[in-house]
């Protein structure tokens, strides 16, 4: 593909975090309130719902992402042979274990996740950390690493097409 370009990770996007508010407040967590992502809830490509959510206390120093941004989890035991990544479909906010992603203009949400995903293994062996209490991924790395990626014409049909299949099984499942 000629009209393809190789780009490192960090010109197609920004990253961002989150962390974890006290606990032993009470205030800062509510059932109805603002979602908050843990590696326990990255567990499906797309992301509608969490476990805990966040009252306007908990989340007041914390971002809120958009519905598109990318999630990846950076630490965690289950890196060493699973690297969970989703799109949110859904503003949240993320803890600790949990890099954000979001995309320019140049580059499709949905098409990047489904790189990653596609290369899962490629991206745990170039760029994983076994440490000795948790696993994790050399974030600063990966942002350099170079991606291949095709015109935002074909990113968007590439993109319809993996979210296809993915109702598709949805369905059957």
């Amino acid at each position: 593909h000629d009209d393809w370009k190789l780009y490192p990770l960090n010109e197609l996007a920004v990253f961002g975090g989150g962390h974890t508010p006290s606990m032993a407040d009470e205030a800062n967590y509510k059932k109805d309130g603002i979602c908050w992502v843990t590696s326990q809830d990255v567990k499906t490509d797309y992301l509608f719902d969490t476990r805990t959510k966040l009252s306007d206390k908990g989340a007041s120093e914390l971002k809120l992402y958009p519905d598109g941004t990318i999630i990846m989890v950076t630490r965690s035991g289950i890196l060493r042979h699973t690297l969970p990544i989703a799109l949110l479909k859904i503003p949240a906010t993320v803890n600790q274990d949990i890099r954000t992603i979001s995309v320019g203009l140049s580059c499709s949400s949905t098409w990047l996740m489904q790189y990653l995903k596609v290369h899962e293994r490629e991206l745990l062996l170039n760029y994983g950390k076994v440490g000795t209490t948790v696993e994790s991924i050399d974030f600063s790395k990966l942002k350099t690493m170079n991606l291949l990626v095709p015109t935002m014409d074909e990113q968007e049909k590439i993109g319809a097409y993996f979210s296809r299949m993915d109702n598709l099984i949805a369905i059957h499942q």
